[in-house]
Protein backbone atom coordinates (compact mmCIF):
# COMPACT_ATOMS: atom_id res chain seq x y z
CA UNK A 1 0.00 0.00 0.00
CA UNK A 2 2.64 2.14 0.57
CA UNK A 3 3.88 4.55 -2.11
CA UNK A 4 6.85 5.72 -0.92
CA UNK A 5 10.11 4.12 0.87
CA UNK A 6 9.76 2.25 4.28
CA UNK A 7 10.89 5.13 7.26
CA UNK A 8 14.60 5.19 7.62
CA UNK A 9 15.66 3.81 11.15
CA UNK A 10 19.28 4.85 11.55
CA UNK A 11 18.71 4.49 15.95
CA UNK A 12 17.18 0.57 15.36
CA UNK A 13 17.82 -2.62 14.03
CA UNK A 14 15.78 -5.38 13.47
CA UNK A 15 15.82 -6.99 16.76
CA UNK A 16 15.49 -3.35 19.13
CA UNK A 17 12.26 -3.87 20.60
CA UNK A 18 9.21 -1.88 19.00
CA UNK A 19 9.06 -0.51 22.80
CA UNK A 20 11.28 -0.73 25.68
CA UNK A 21 10.37 1.04 29.05
CA UNK A 22 11.95 0.76 32.24
CA UNK A 23 10.68 2.03 35.35
CA UNK A 24 8.49 4.53 34.62
CA UNK A 25 6.97 7.02 36.92
CA UNK A 26 4.74 9.65 36.63
CA UNK A 27 2.70 11.95 39.06
CA UNK A 28 0.48 14.22 39.43
CA UNK A 29 -0.17 15.97 42.74
CA UNK A 30 -0.26 13.15 45.13
CA UNK A 31 -1.48 11.20 42.73
CA UNK A 32 1.06 8.16 41.29
CA UNK A 33 -0.56 7.17 37.70
CA UNK A 34 2.50 5.31 37.46
CA UNK A 35 4.62 3.27 39.63
CA UNK A 36 8.09 1.75 37.95
CA UNK A 37 6.29 0.38 35.10
CA UNK A 38 8.18 -1.66 33.06
CA UNK A 39 7.36 -3.02 29.67
CA UNK A 40 8.34 -4.66 26.52
CA UNK A 41 6.81 -5.58 22.97
CA UNK A 42 8.80 -7.04 20.11
CA UNK A 43 7.86 -6.07 16.81
CA UNK A 44 5.34 -7.57 15.06
CA UNK A 45 3.43 -8.30 17.97
CA UNK A 46 -0.32 -7.77 18.94
CA UNK A 47 -0.28 -6.40 22.30
CA UNK A 48 -3.65 -5.99 24.70
CA UNK A 49 -3.12 -3.55 27.62
CA UNK A 50 -6.33 -3.97 29.91
CA UNK A 51 -7.04 -2.62 33.22
CA UNK A 52 -9.93 -0.42 35.23
CA UNK A 53 -10.17 3.30 34.74
CA UNK A 54 -7.19 4.88 36.86
CA UNK A 55 -4.96 1.47 36.15
CA UNK A 56 -2.52 4.25 34.19
CA UNK A 57 -3.32 3.27 30.67
CA UNK A 58 -3.75 6.78 29.52
CA UNK A 59 -0.75 7.88 31.11
CA UNK A 60 1.50 5.42 29.48
CA UNK A 61 0.24 6.18 26.27
CA UNK A 62 0.64 10.07 26.17
CA UNK A 63 3.59 9.05 27.11
CA UNK A 64 4.53 6.85 24.53
CA UNK A 65 3.33 9.31 21.93
CA UNK A 66 5.55 12.15 23.22
CA UNK A 67 2.54 14.14 25.05
CA UNK A 68 3.65 13.83 28.76
CA UNK A 69 6.50 13.41 30.55
CA UNK A 70 7.05 11.03 32.51
CA UNK A 71 9.11 12.15 36.15
CA UNK A 72 11.54 9.23 35.68
CA UNK A 73 12.12 6.16 34.01
CA UNK A 74 13.06 5.45 30.16
CA UNK A 75 11.20 4.99 27.34
CA UNK A 76 12.31 3.91 23.65
CA UNK A 77 9.79 3.66 20.77
CA UNK A 78 10.93 1.82 17.90
CA UNK A 79 14.63 2.54 19.02
CA UNK A 80 14.12 6.09 19.81
CA UNK A 81 14.38 7.76 23.37
CA UNK A 82 11.40 9.65 23.88
CA UNK A 83 12.23 11.15 26.97
CA UNK A 84 15.10 12.85 25.80
CA UNK A 85 13.25 13.56 22.37
CA UNK A 86 9.67 13.25 22.62
CA UNK A 87 8.38 14.11 18.91
CA UNK A 88 11.28 13.00 16.78
CA UNK A 89 9.65 9.44 16.17
CA UNK A 90 6.23 10.66 15.64
CA UNK A 91 5.91 9.91 11.88
CA UNK A 92 7.00 6.14 12.96
CA UNK A 93 3.18 5.87 14.65
CA UNK A 94 0.30 6.21 13.84
CA UNK A 95 -2.43 6.82 17.01
CA UNK A 96 -5.81 6.17 17.56
CA UNK A 97 -7.72 7.94 20.20
CA UNK A 98 -10.27 6.99 22.48
CA UNK A 99 -12.27 10.35 21.66
CA UNK A 100 -11.01 11.57 18.35
CA UNK A 101 -12.72 15.29 17.77
CA UNK A 102 -13.26 15.44 14.12
CA UNK A 103 -14.28 18.67 11.87
CA UNK A 104 -17.38 17.75 10.85
CA UNK A 105 -17.19 20.05 7.58
CA UNK A 106 -14.81 18.38 6.10
CA UNK A 107 -15.64 15.45 3.70
CA UNK A 108 -13.54 12.49 4.29
CA UNK A 109 -11.22 12.68 1.36
CA UNK A 110 -10.26 16.29 2.29
CA UNK A 111 -9.42 14.79 5.90
CA UNK A 112 -7.33 12.52 3.85
CA UNK A 113 -5.42 14.61 1.80
CA UNK A 114 -4.53 16.78 4.43
CA UNK A 115 -3.12 14.73 6.55
CA UNK A 116 -0.87 12.67 3.48
CA UNK A 117 0.77 16.06 3.22
CA UNK A 118 1.93 16.11 7.03
CA UNK A 119 3.94 13.09 6.28
CA UNK A 120 7.05 11.99 4.02
CA UNK A 121 5.81 8.49 3.99
CA UNK A 122 2.10 7.89 2.68
CA UNK A 123 -0.01 5.13 2.03
CA UNK A 124 -2.46 5.32 -1.61
CA UNK A 125 -5.09 6.79 0.42
CA UNK A 126 -7.91 5.78 -1.86
CA UNK A 127 -6.61 1.99 -1.27
CA UNK A 128 -7.06 3.56 2.55
CA UNK A 129 -11.03 4.21 1.88
CA UNK A 130 -11.31 1.20 0.51
CA UNK A 131 -9.88 -1.21 2.77
CA UNK A 132 -11.71 0.88 5.58
CA UNK A 133 -15.16 0.77 3.59
CA UNK A 134 -14.96 4.24 3.36
CA UNK A 135 -15.42 4.66 -0.40
CA UNK A 136 -18.80 5.46 -0.11
CA UNK A 137 -19.21 8.05 1.87
CA UNK A 138 -15.65 9.52 0.22
CA UNK A 139 -17.31 12.43 -0.85
CA UNK A 140 -19.64 13.17 2.51
CA UNK A 141 -18.85 15.18 5.09
CA UNK A 142 -18.08 13.66 8.01
CA UNK A 143 -20.33 15.36 10.65
CA UNK A 144 -22.87 12.73 8.07
CA UNK A 145 -21.17 9.65 9.32
CA UNK A 146 -22.15 7.39 11.75
CA UNK A 147 -20.41 6.34 14.88
CA UNK A 148 -19.07 3.27 13.25
CA UNK A 149 -18.28 5.21 10.39
CA UNK A 150 -16.09 8.35 12.15
CA UNK A 151 -14.02 5.47 14.40
CA UNK A 152 -13.37 4.30 10.43
CA UNK A 153 -12.01 7.22 9.44
CA UNK A 154 -9.99 7.93 12.69
CA UNK A 155 -8.30 4.48 12.35
CA UNK A 156 -7.47 4.95 8.62
CA UNK A 157 -5.71 8.65 10.17
CA UNK A 158 -3.79 6.64 12.60
CA UNK A 159 -2.51 4.72 9.48
CA UNK A 160 -2.35 7.03 6.95
CA UNK A 161 1.78 7.60 7.34
CA UNK A 162 2.59 3.56 6.83
CA UNK A 163 3.47 3.63 10.81
CA UNK A 164 5.68 1.19 12.35
CA UNK A 165 4.12 1.03 15.35
CA UNK A 166 -0.19 1.36 15.77
CA UNK A 167 -1.35 2.49 18.71
CA UNK A 168 -4.85 2.42 19.41
CA UNK A 169 -6.44 3.57 22.68
CA UNK A 170 -10.15 1.80 23.19
CA UNK A 171 -10.68 1.60 19.56
CA UNK A 172 -14.24 0.07 19.93
CA UNK A 173 -15.85 1.81 22.75
CA UNK A 174 -19.40 2.27 22.14
CA UNK A 175 -19.77 1.05 18.48
CA UNK A 176 -22.62 -1.96 18.51
CA UNK A 177 -21.07 -5.30 18.54
CA UNK A 178 -21.17 -5.61 14.52
CA UNK A 179 -19.08 -2.85 13.85
CA UNK A 180 -17.23 -3.78 16.90
CA UNK A 181 -16.31 -7.26 15.43
CA UNK A 182 -15.30 -5.65 12.23
CA UNK A 183 -12.77 -3.71 13.54
CA UNK A 184 -11.09 -7.06 15.03
CA UNK A 185 -10.73 -7.77 11.73
CA UNK A 186 -9.46 -4.38 10.67
CA UNK A 187 -6.95 -5.08 13.46
CA UNK A 188 -5.94 -9.02 12.48
CA UNK A 189 -4.96 -7.57 9.43
CA UNK A 190 -2.64 -4.79 10.32
CA UNK A 191 -0.71 -7.75 12.51
CA UNK A 192 -0.96 -9.60 9.36
CA UNK A 193 0.79 -7.23 7.65
CA UNK A 194 4.07 -7.19 10.11
CA UNK A 195 3.09 -4.08 12.19
CA UNK A 196 3.50 -3.56 15.99
CA UNK A 197 0.08 -2.95 17.66
CA UNK A 198 -0.53 -2.04 21.13
CA UNK A 199 -4.31 -1.13 22.35
CA UNK A 200 -5.89 -0.57 25.38
CA UNK A 201 -9.01 -2.06 26.08
CA UNK A 202 -12.20 -2.64 28.74
CA UNK A 203 -13.24 -5.77 26.92
CA UNK A 204 -11.82 -9.12 28.10
CA UNK A 205 -12.95 -11.11 24.84
CA UNK A 206 -11.72 -8.53 22.53
CA UNK A 207 -7.53 -9.17 24.38
CA UNK A 208 -8.31 -12.41 24.22
CA UNK A 209 -9.42 -12.43 20.49
CA UNK A 210 -6.61 -10.13 19.38
CA UNK A 211 -3.77 -10.36 20.71
CA UNK A 212 -0.73 -12.41 20.92
CA UNK A 213 0.43 -10.76 24.48
CA UNK A 214 -1.73 -9.67 27.28
CA UNK A 215 -0.07 -6.85 29.62
CA UNK A 216 -2.02 -6.23 32.47
CA UNK A 217 -1.86 -3.49 35.07
CA UNK A 218 -3.37 -2.32 38.36
CA UNK A 219 -2.41 1.09 39.60
CA UNK A 220 0.31 1.76 37.67
CA UNK A 221 2.50 -1.44 37.59
CA UNK A 222 2.94 -4.51 35.38
CA UNK A 223 1.19 -7.41 37.35
CA UNK A 224 1.16 -10.19 34.65
CA UNK A 225 2.07 -10.47 30.97
CA UNK A 226 1.69 -13.55 28.44
CA UNK A 227 -0.89 -14.89 25.91
CA UNK A 228 -4.14 -15.00 27.44
CA UNK A 229 -4.67 -18.39 27.78
CA UNK A 230 -0.99 -18.59 29.55
CA UNK A 231 -2.37 -15.91 32.19
CA UNK A 232 -5.63 -18.66 33.02
CA UNK A 233 -3.37 -21.23 32.56
CA UNK A 234 -1.43 -19.19 35.77
CA UNK A 235 -4.54 -18.24 37.45
CA UNK A 236 -5.67 -20.69 40.23
CA UNK A 237 -7.66 -23.59 39.69
CA UNK A 238 -11.01 -22.89 38.33
CA UNK A 239 -10.40 -19.24 36.22
CA UNK A 240 -12.08 -19.59 32.78
CA UNK A 241 -11.50 -16.51 31.30
CA UNK A 242 -8.93 -13.29 31.64
CA UNK A 243 -11.45 -11.51 33.43
CA UNK A 244 -10.55 -14.10 36.47
CA UNK A 245 -6.74 -14.05 35.77
CA UNK A 246 -6.85 -10.52 36.03
CA UNK A 247 -8.74 -10.42 39.00
CA UNK A 248 -6.08 -12.82 40.60
CA UNK A 249 -3.28 -11.08 39.42
CA UNK A 250 -4.23 -7.92 40.79
CA UNK A 251 -5.45 -8.83 44.40
CA UNK A 252 -1.94 -10.63 44.46
CA UNK A 253 0.19 -7.17 43.44
CA UNK A 254 -1.74 -5.08 46.25
CA UNK A 255 -1.07 -7.74 48.70
CA UNK A 256 2.56 -7.88 48.06
CA UNK A 257 2.56 -3.71 48.04
CA UNK A 258 0.60 -3.47 51.16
Amino acid sequence: MSTTPAHPTPSATPATPALDVRDLVKTYGSVRALRGLSITVERGTTVALIGPNGAGKSSFVEILMGLRRPDSGSVHVLGHDVVRDPRGHVGRIGVQLQETRLFKLLTVREYFRFFARLYDSRVDIDALADEMALTPVYEQRVGKLSGGQKQRVALALALINDPELVILDEPTVGLDPIVRREFWELIRRLGQRGKTVLFTTHYMDEAQALADVVLMISNGRLVAAGSAQQLIERAPAGSQSLDDAYGHFARTAAMEVA
